[in-house]
């Protein structure tokens, strides 16, 4: 036994060397060739392998196909189709390289040019800071190689080029060809094979000399590569843990709120997602622990255009809702094929997927396959069982992908581009259920509501279907307004319903709610201490200012269970607040209804109190219940505290009535010399607005809810002063007035002739600020709401205030005394539009469609695209954030239908405005947005509008149809048109392929169009 022991050492140490011989002896280097006419190489697909013209290779299906840059140390994820590659001459170089085939010439794209030289441009490839490595992947993203940044560098420096090749050659170049994809099974082959070079299994290849750099022992035969993914040294992990740094651990994040609901189980609940990832437990090595809830996987997932596959970690969908008590589908027996669970974002988007209880028990019905070389995306491939890997994936609630948690918006801390890692901060991820299942357009992102089977409007008194809770919807708030005067200006009853109706009522716009609604962890005082509970109801500034009408913002208002009041200011009750306890910030008191997913009720002995639910833990360390503990209502007030530092929130339970009492703005010219002054009048006019616009001192005083009262730190030559000072926004009375979209300069005038220029990007505002018209100050060491009116002494009646840039900023010679007129200029821009444009001229004929139609007509208006880009008063140039997509430019959509549709009776109060697709996709963006969305624009996250538009052009390329269009670009993906609708915060409003819009009116009065 020794001796076979020995032998066998002995047999390991001659392997070993041998090895070793064998790696030193196949080391070479790569030999370049100089001076090569890279333009008509033969080597390219664009070029036909230097034959010209289209086929074999030359054809959209390979000069389309897409190598993609991105991954979490890129700024911007960067689509490079096959064509953009081959057109980029710099950077291309040719030479021999071996692999285990034999050696060969290959020409293509210097991968250290892609990262470090092709930078040019906002959407250029460009490395953060802690770019580390590039993992290469291929079409099914399974990684093939993994090089360090500085492998590529040093390989680059050494004449050994890590490249992206497009071509091959033999050795003395007598037989030239261009990459092709893979038939479609053994032993098949595409058209433009060459069997003596082996030229498929591209159409782009990772070729380098693997001997040299990197530790790719598996790499040995030159693969496809599709994706160049480049990473961090370490990444944060996929929960929003404090372990995986500030902007992931944000509390705002980590207490955003899922809602679970729906007639299969009852009755709402909600977690944050701190909770929910919490139920989510690793073992010693990192992994997840068996048995839990918890599950981690790559997954792969198509859109329309392309295949990826992300690994993601999250809960088990079913064995989530079987934990918060849904009946097993066992349980549901045959209504498990006829109950759906539902998914709602929180912009108000239900999604297209849904999911039946049979379906999403078993994990079976999703597979991961792999997309096949044969399948052009041309509708005629048929798959075949090899296309299927596996199967068992679980529909996911994810937290992160690729080993980094979601943020919620693009512009948040922790956003990366290059794995676009926004849309959380949880989305509902699922594996294809067929092959051409598009499962990846159907992700749901901003996910806020989950429903197991009819959605009922649990959380309300309204609409519960416990009766108990229901008898409370008849209670009553009364709600009083007294007069400066002492008169009565507001004297109403609402009850509980109408309060919730806000919110729940029938023709609710997403805007109303948006703007309304409020969900979230509120503390609130229990004993001695404050506890920290999910409340929803309304914001109160939105009910007494919208719902209620008060006057203005001075004043206070007096909350009273009918033994107990609290009285606090508006101008304080209107300020943000916090959740001290949790770190939560940008709370905004409420009138709530509902706790902890339950519709509050008086105390813990009332009929309809909930303590706890029932759950069904898989593991031990799972929680057993789910605390409700709804007392304190029907109605409670909620005040946040006031800073971060110490718990101080407010709050009156079982509210039964609201006093408000007006007081008169100091700061206005309401009387003695001051009232003389607010006649006087200043005049916003110019080519930027739509209109030229003429104000009093008075109704600029009389927009008191748009009135700020802000302390400012002013700078002169004299040196630094704290002043405040009340007043409207002046950009906020841009918006009112209506900039157009190429609005530029802002230059406002004196009454003593002088003037100044200010870009008008610089009267936005921002966190530093924002440039305020004032029509009053006050003393920053008094209570806010003492101030007087700016008289002629003081640089009034009307005064523009501006905010230091930075510390060493005059902004005092920026301030403006008694402003009298504002001028917008506008500058002239080159139109993105199809017309003049060859490679886009087959699109100008393409027809939109006008609708409009009452009980007795309909009439249809067709518009060509070359006289909508024509109509110039209506277009618009903005930046949208919604689905990433940049700056678009486009036709006003309710300018457009004004244009033709002004003199139809009705028009102006439309029972609905419904956008179509090609396909005939639709959406009401009446009900979506309402109608002041519709005519002054969208409210964005920043509080600007944004006009819903018919759009025609993304980052200055006109849209095309499809992906392999010449005239497309994936540096700013201008597919999907030649015209969409884009409307702002609503993903699924932003309608693709644009055909009709189709305006139904009241009654039956004849219908003629201009």
């Amino acid at each position: 036994m020794k001796n076979l022991r020995i032998s066998k050492i002995l047999a390991i140490v001659l392997i070993t060397v041998l090895g070793l011989f064998v790696l030193t002896a196949c080391s070479y280097d790569v030999q370049l060739f100089g001076d090569v006419d890279f333009e008509k190489s033969p080597f390219k697909h664009i070029t036909n392998g230097g034959k010209g013209g289209e086929e074999p290779y030359n054809i959209s299906a390979i000069t389309g196909a897409t190598l993609t840059v991105e991954g979490p140390a890129i700024k911007n994820s960067v689509p490079l189709s096959t064509k953009e590659l081959e057109n980029q001459n710099e950077g291309l170089v040719r030479g021999f390289y071996k692999d285990k085939a034999g050696k060969a010439v290959y020409e293509g794209l210097d991968v250290y040019y892609l990262l470090n030289n092709m930078s040019e441009g906002d959407n250029g490839i460009i490395l953060t800071d802690t770019a580390y490595k590039v993992i290469f992947k291929n079409d099914n993203r399974e990684t093939i190689a993994e090089l360090t940044i500085e492998d590529i560098k040093k390989a680059h420096n050494e004449k050994q080029p890590v490249i992206i090749a497009y071509g091959v050659a033999n050795k003395d170049q007598s037989l030239v060809a261009p990459f092709v994809f893979s038939g479609a099974n053994k032993g098949e082959h595409t058209i433009g094979y060459v069997k003596e070079l082996n030229n498929e299994d591209g159409c782009l290849k990772l070729v380098y000399n693997y001997t040299k750099y990197g530790k790719n022992k598996q790499y040995k035969k030159f693969d496809n590569c599709a994706y160049i993914y480049v990473v961090e040294e370490s990444a944060p992990g996929f929960k929003h843990s404090k372990t995986s740094g500030e902007a992931y651990a944000n509390p705002n994040i980590a207490n955003y709120v899922i809602s679970i609901s729906g007639k299969s189980i009852g009755y709402e609940l909600n977690f944050t997602v701190e909770e929910l990832e919490a139920l989510v437990e690793y073992d010693k090595k990192g992994n997840i622990k068996e048995g839990g809830l918890g599950y981690r996987e790559h997954y792969s997932l198509a859109n329309n255009t392309y295949w990826y596959v992300n690994e993601y970690e999250g809960l088990d969908l079913y064995k989530l809702l079987r934990y918060v008590g849904m009946p097993s589908a066992e349980e549901f027996g045959e209504d498990a094929k006829d109950t759906y669970v539902t998914f709602y974002a929180a912009d108000g988007f239900t999604s297209a997927e849904k999911f039946n209880i049979e379906t999403l028990a078993s994990p079976e019905n999703f597979g991961f396959y792999q997309k096949n070389s044969a399948d052009f995306d041309d509708g005629t491939y048929v798959s075949t069982n090899a296309d299927l890997v596996d199967t068992g994936y679980p529909i996911l609630l994810a937290y992160g992908v690729n080993s980094y948690p979601y943020t919620i918006k693009p512009s948040d801390p922790g956003y990366i581009s290059g794995i676009s890692n926004n849309g959380g901060p949880m989305r509902v991820i699922f594996g294809k259920a067929e092959y051409g299942h598009a499962n990846g357009s159907n992700q749901i992102q901003y996910l806020s509501d989950i429903a197991i089977g009819p959605k009922y409007a649990y959380s309300t008194h309204a609409y519960t279907p416990v009766k108990e809770q229901k008898d409370l919807a008849d209670n009553e708030l009364k709600v009083i307004v007294n007069n400066v005067d002492g008169s009565v200006l507001i004297n109403e009853n609402y009850t509980v319903a109408d309060i919730e109706d806000v919110l729940y009522g029938e023709d609710v716009s997403s805007n109303q709610i948006k703007a309304a609604k409020i969900k979230g962890v509120y503390e609130a005082k229990k004993g001695k201490g404050y506890k920290s509970d999910v409340y929803e109801g309304i914001n109160l500034e939105y009910f007494l200012q919208e719902i209620i009408g008060i006057p203005g913002t001075n004043g206070t208002v007096v909350f009273s269970d009918g033994k107990n009041k609290l009285e606090i200011e508006l101008t304080d009750l209107f300020t943000g607040g916090f959740n001290a306890e949790k770190g939560i910030s940008d709370q905004k008191a409420m009138i709530a209804f509902a706790k902890n997913g339950s519709p509050l009720v008086p105390d813990e002995k009332s009929k309809g109190y909930v303590d706890k639910i029932i759950l069904n833990p898989l593991i031990e360390s799972n929680p057993a219940t789910y605390e409700v503990d709804n007392s304190g209502g029907p109605l409670a007030i909620i005040i946040p505290s006031t800073s971060l530092k110490k718990s101080d929130a407010k709050s009156v339970m079982n509210v039964t009535s609201i006093t408000v009492n007006v007081e008169p703005d100091q700061y206005a010219h309401l009387e003695g010399e001051a009232a003389k002054l607010a006649s006087n009048t200043i005049k916003f006019y110019g080519e930027g607005v739509n209109a030229a616009k003429t104000y009093k001192v008075s109704d600029i005083e009389g927009m008191q809810k748009m009135a700020e009262t802000l302390d400012f730190d002013i700078l002169t030559k004299k040196g630094m002063s704290k002043e405040r000072y009340r007043g409207i926004g002046i950009y906020d009375l841009l918006l009112d007035v209506g900039l157009r979209y190429n609005a530029h300069e802002v230059i406002v005038h004196s009454s003593d002739g002088s003037k100044q220029t200010f870009p008008l990007g610089d009267l936005r505002g921002d966190e530093k600020g924002k440039a305020l018209l004032a029509f009053g100050q006050g003393d920053v060491k008094k209570a806010i709401k003492i101030g007087a009116p700016l008289n002629k002494n003081t640089g009034g009646p009307l005064k523009l205030v501006v905010p230091q840039k930075d510390k060493n900023d005059l902004n005092g010679q920026r301030c403006i005394k008694d402003v009298v007129a504002v001028e917008v200029t506008a500058i002239e821009i080159k139109s993105w539009a199809h017309l003049g444009r060859d490679v886009y001229a087959e699109f100008l004929d393409y027809e939109f469609e006008l609708v409009v139609k009452n009980d007795k007509q309909e009439v249809k208006k067709t518009i060509k695209l070359k006289d909508l880009e024509a109509m110039t008063d209506l277009v618009e140039r903005t930046n949208y954030s919604v689905l990433e997509i940049g700056t678009c430019e486009g036709i006003n959509l309710w300018g457009l239908i004004m244009h033709y549709a002004a003199d139809v009776p009705g028009i102006k109060d439309p029972v609905s405005v419904t956008a179509y697709a090609s396909d005939n996709y639709s959406k009401d963006y009446l009900s979506i947005f309402g109608m002041d969305a519709l005519k002054n624009g969208v409210v964005d996250g920043d509080g600007n509008r944004k006009p819903i538009i018919i759009c025609y052009a993304i980052n200055g390329y006109p849209l095309v149809e499809k992906e392999d269009h010449e005239g497309y670009t994936g540096l700013v993906k201008n597919a999907y048109g030649p015209l969409r609708f884009i409307t702002e915060t609503n993903q699924g409003a932003a309608i693709k392929y644009a055909k009709k819009v189709v305006v139904t009116v009241k009654g039956s009065d004849e219908i003629k169009l201009k």
